[in-house]
């Protein structure tokens, strides 16, 4: 399915934050092979700074504008993006499926189904110059939430880890949605500190300001990844972290122990068996790659700039 390059293409971003991010990764592929792709999705808009070689776009001035419209998972607009009414929908190819890496899902699809020469695992995503990466050596930033109850660890163990984390001379900093004001004042009443942040540029630059993260199973841990932020993963089962682990800069995962025969009876049970002390081994054995790990991301963020595909003097355009 080879691609004009003068060809008009759209690309819709799904809600969740990691799908979009994942998604990005088409979106710089395709811009990196000669393409100019209008992405859509909210994402997209409040990160747009953040993303300052992709143009995106808003809707309601796009209608019937595209020859192709690429879209992850069906969403309920971008067929009227379409002249045609059609999209290619992604989560219907057979590459998109399997057990890979998500990531390396796109990776695929732009090689094998876009016919993409030049591919990378990147989403193109590059720290604003007004953001100073790593500002508070000692802050981690914790993500308690997740838009799925059954992916996250107990609020109790988090606020009991972040206690831990204050006698290692670190600094805890809790992140919650403005919505999630009942959390918010659990977490506060603890005496522990906690943002909820309006928007997601707000949110990945108090991230990028950081030196941790720690979190669930959730978009957050994607963009902390993707900025370059030691990221340590608390997944429910295996399979999951194998698919959809964030997967750009450095981090682990870290799995109830597996020792129960049925694999139902650990996704039911692994909130109880995650224990504080094993999340905090896991940390303790990122903290001690950081140094090489924050090296190695550097050069290549470094390198990233300067890419093939990246467009000279390139800002954020919002049409």
């Amino acid at each position: 399915m080879k691609l004009r390059t003068d060809s008009s293409i759209a690309v819709v971003l799904p809600s969740p934050i990691g799908d979009s991010l994942i998604g990005l990764v088409l979106v710089d592929n395709l811009i990196r092979n000669g393409y100019r792709p209008v992405v859509f999705g909210w994402v997209a808009e409040q990160l747009a700074d953040w993303f300052p070689h992709v143009t995106v776009g808003q809707r309601a001035a796009w209608q019937g504008a595209f020859d192709t419209v690429l879209e992850l998972r069906p969403t309920d607009y971008a067929s009227t993006l379409s002249r045609s009414g059609k999209t290619i929908c992604l989560a219907t190819l057979p590459e998109y499926g399997g057990s890979k890496h998500m990531v390396d899902r796109i990776v695929d699809i732009a090689t094998n189904v876009l016919g993409l020469a030049d591919v990378t695992r990147s989403n193109g995503l590059v720290v604003p110059s007004d953001v100073m990466r790593g500002r508070f050596a000692n802050r981690v930033v914790i993500h308690p939430t997740g838009s799925h109850p059954e992916k996250m660890w107990s609020r109790k163990k988090f606020i009991a880890l972040s206690r831990v984390l204050v006698r290692r001379q670190l600094q805890p900093s809790f992140l919650v949605a403005p919505s999630e004001l009942d959390v918010r004042g659990e977490i506060a009443k603890e005496g522990c500190e906690v943002h909820a942040l309006p928007k997601l540029s707000e949110v990945a630059a108090w991230i990028a300001e950081s030196s941790w993260f720690i979190g669930n199973d959730s978009g957050l841990g994607h963009l902390a990844s993707c900025i370059g932020v030691p990221t340590l993963s608390l997944f429910m089962r295996q399979g999951l972290a194998r698919s959809w682990r964030p997967g750009w800069g450095p981090g682990a995962v870290v799995l109830a122990p597996s020792f129960l025969p049925f694999g139902g009876l650990r996704e039911r049970l692994w909130q109880r068996l995650l224990t504080v002390r094993r999340v905090m081994s896991a940390f303790h054995k990122l903290h001690g790659k950081h140094a090489r790990a924050t090296h190695h991301f550097a050069a290549a963020e470094t390198n990233s700039a300067t890419r093939i595909g990246m467009l000279p003097g390139a800002q954020s355009r919002r049409f």
